[in-house]
């Protein structure tokens, strides 16, 4: 990785870094530049085991979601059920924050390694951590390495079936037969972004090959030809609906690629 940095550095190309993409919208030309795609190289090590049954576990930022949770109920880890059925690596999760039902990522990081833009490596402790709703700040062109996750030990059965009953509500409430890019808005404070878009009458509305979901307005699906010039007029749709409605401008939570959302 440090390589890779250096040469981007020394001959000026763009870099991208890519985990597996589940709440990206890239442009319909494509990016000019490096896109680095983050794997992992095995599984999560269990560092260390506690007196008070505290597991200190660290995944490779490239690891995926799934596996992950998977790995949590093999070895009877519980704190990784809230991440069922949220699609991407661990990576992408840190980036975003990434949450549901409560619990977000951020409650469970005890710290991350980085490589800054240098090729420096870094080590970031939680005080050093400035997870955001949504988002961790991280200095430009710094690249997650690896972190570590504080979990504890518990009944393999049960973590399982708590990890079975999230999945189950998220699959009752989410379009995860179609493909997205995730929840497209942020929820604005107090309020949700599926509520408002709802309540701006846009469920089902289509654009070319994309369409707002029937089942969660703040999903836009692809219906099997979506282009993401498609996605992006839904976007600006819903904004503009939404803020005459509501007089609240919805935030993106889709990280959007060499395209943009109209300024409002």
């Amino acid at each position: 990785m440090k390589q890779i940095l250096e040469i981007s550095k020394v001959k000026n190309i763009p870099r991208f870094i890519l985990g597996q993409g589940s709440n990206l919208l890239v442009s319909d030309r494509g990016v000019r530049g490096m896109v680095i795609h983050l794997t992992s190289a095995g599984p999560p090590m269990i560092l260390k085991r506690f007196k008070n049954a505290q597991v200190l576990l660290e995944v490779e930022a490239g690891f995926p979601l799934s596996r992950l949770v998977r790995f949590g109920i093999n070895n009877g880890l519980r704190g990784l059920e809230f991440l069922a059925g949220i699609p991407g690596s661990i990576g992408g999760a840190w980036a975003m924050n990434a949450g549901s039902y409560g619990k977000e990522i951020k409650d469970i990081t005890v710290y991350l390694k980085t490589v800054s833009s240098e090729g420096r490596l870094v080590r970031k402790g939680e005080k050093q951590l400035g997870f955001g709703y949504r988002t961790l700040k991280l200095e430009p062109g710094e690249v997650i390495l690896l972190g570590g996750l504080k979990l504890s030990l518990g009944d393999a059965e049960m973590i399982q079936n708590e990890t079975r009953r999230l999945w189950s509500r998220r699959r009752t409430s989410q379009p995860l037969n179609r493909p997205s890019c995730g929840s497209v808005f942020k929820n604005p404070p107090g309020d949700f972004a599926g509520r408002l878009i709802e309540k701006a009458d846009l469920k089902g509305v289509q654009r070319g090959g994309a369409q707002i979901s029937a089942r969660h307005a703040n999903f836009i699906e692809n219906q099997g030809e979506a282009r993401a010039k498609d996605v992006l007029y839904l976007m600006n749709l819903i904004r503009t609906r939404v803020r005459q409605q509501s007089g609240i401008l919805l935030e993106p939570e889709v990280r959007l690629w060499g395209c943009s959302l109209k300024e409002m």
